[in-house]
């Protein structure tokens, strides 16, 4: 809480009995109060050196190659060294702030070093370099900004490999799974989990996209994630990895509604046989892990995973059916847990599925402004039966403990 808001909160609390006047003094005066000024001098700081580097690049090819490299160092040295500074004075957010900057320079510096000597970027090297230097650095000063900046270091680097040069490059892969994920599981921090498995699922919808012709191999990537969701224990890793992979599959499940609704789509779709068995084993392990964690009714959710183009001649029924199951489930298990979160995800996701089946069923059929009207009727219907029976569920749950 803010010192401002606590001295607000605070008085209440004197005035209702809660704490003393002398409880309310020592808590306040755990919050020192912030250097205005500061922050004033750090952003003047701040606006100098990007008009300096303004300066420099408008005016970058007159300047000697050896005054661009000591232009590089010396911003380089200069805000890692301000960086260290701040550290120490324990200001972590204005330190953070210069380390990232920092590290930007360094990113900035190998490009333009390789464009001074006429280095070849035709590959991910300069990532991978940058990625572990990211990495390195967290290590040396561990803030989940500077980590966040790493993940989408290696995340571009991917991209950039792939749309440039379509290539996937394995070793910048490996750094990540195993440099930036190692991470993830001696830390355990939520934030970091969340960061990681939005940055696989990145990489991978990537790799998907331009070396596997066929989409659905992107459901075993998804499986993966929530199979290893499921068997860690932590909740910090395990919600973050599960609702990645939920919500890939619930967007990947909505895109096949819509896909398998043209015939060409159905005539031209072949799939392997060794996707089924793969999913087949990733399915059975994820059953039971479920079940060994005693998580019977999460065990509905793995729906999503069900591969609806078996049957492609009505695969876009089976998607709305898909959708419609899982969103149930979010439900049932908000209900049974008493979560609040995970009942209004399901609601949210039952309001979606049917927005979907009413945009592909009415289109076609009804007026433009009859068929907003109409959708928006029995969307507000569904939602205030599903609020007030959750409203009326979870306050009898409440009176039975």
């Amino acid at each position: 809480m803010k010192r401002i808001k606590l001295i607000e909160e605070s008085k209440q609390w004197v005035e209702d009995g809660i704490i003393s006047q002398e409880q309310r003094d020592q808590i306040i005066n755990r919050y020192e109060e912030k250097d205005q000024l500061s922050l004033i001098f750090f952003f003047s700081a701040l606006l100098i050196g990007l008009a300096c580097l303004t300066f420099v690049a408008a005016n970058w090819q007159m300047i000697p190659d050896t005054f661009r490299m000591i232009i590089i160092i010396s911003f380089l040295i200069g805000f890692y060294g301000i960086g260290e500074l701040f550290h120490r004075r324990e200001h972590y957010t204005y330190s953070v702030f210069c380390y990232v900057v920092a590290l930007a320079i360094f990113g900035s510096g190998i490009f333009l070093t390789g464009q001074m000597y006429h280095y070849s970027m035709n590959n991910v090297f300069a990532f991978i370099v940058w990625g572990i230097a990211a990495y390195l650095l967290y290590l040396s000063r561990p803030h989940t900004f500077i980590l966040f900046t790493g993940l989408v270091i290696v995340s571009v680097g991917q991209i950039y490999g792939l749309i440039n040069m379509h290539d996937f490059d394995w070793l910048l892969f490996g750094i990540f799974m195993v440099g930036y994920g190692a991470i993830v599981f001696i830390k355990k921090q939520s934030s970091i989990a969340w960061l990681f498995a939005i940055a696989y699922m990145v990489q991978l919808i990537g790799y998907s996209l331009e070396h596997i012709d066929d989409y659905y191999w992107l459901m075993i990537f998804g499986l993966v994630l929530y199979v290893i969701g499921t068997y860690v224990k932590d909740y910090n890793i395990s919600r973050p990895f599960q609702s990645v992979s939920l919500t890939f599959m619930f967007v990947l499940t909505i895109i096949q509604s819509f896909i398998y609704d043209f015939a060409y789509a159905r005539d031209e779709f072949s799939s392997h046989f060794m996707f089924y068995i793969i999913l087949t084993i990733l399915l059975g392990l994820a059953i039971y892990l479920t079940l060994k964690n005693e998580h019977r009714y999460k065990l509905y959710q793995l729906v999503l995973f069900f591969p609806v183009f078996i049957l492609v001649e009505i695969a876009s029924f089976l998607a709305y059916v898909v959708l419609f199951l899982f969103s149930v489930s979010k439900i049932l298990e908000g209900y049974h847990e008493i979560d609040r979160r995970t009942v209004r995800l399901g609601t949210g996701a039952f309001l979606v599925s049917t927005f979907i089946v009413y945009l592909q069923l009415a289109w076609d059929f009804l007026d433009k402004s009859l068929f907003f009207l109409v959708g928006g009727i029995i969307l507000f219907l569904i939602g205030f039966f599903l609020e007030r029976h959750r409203k009326e569920f979870v306050s009898q749950k409440r009176e039975d403990v």
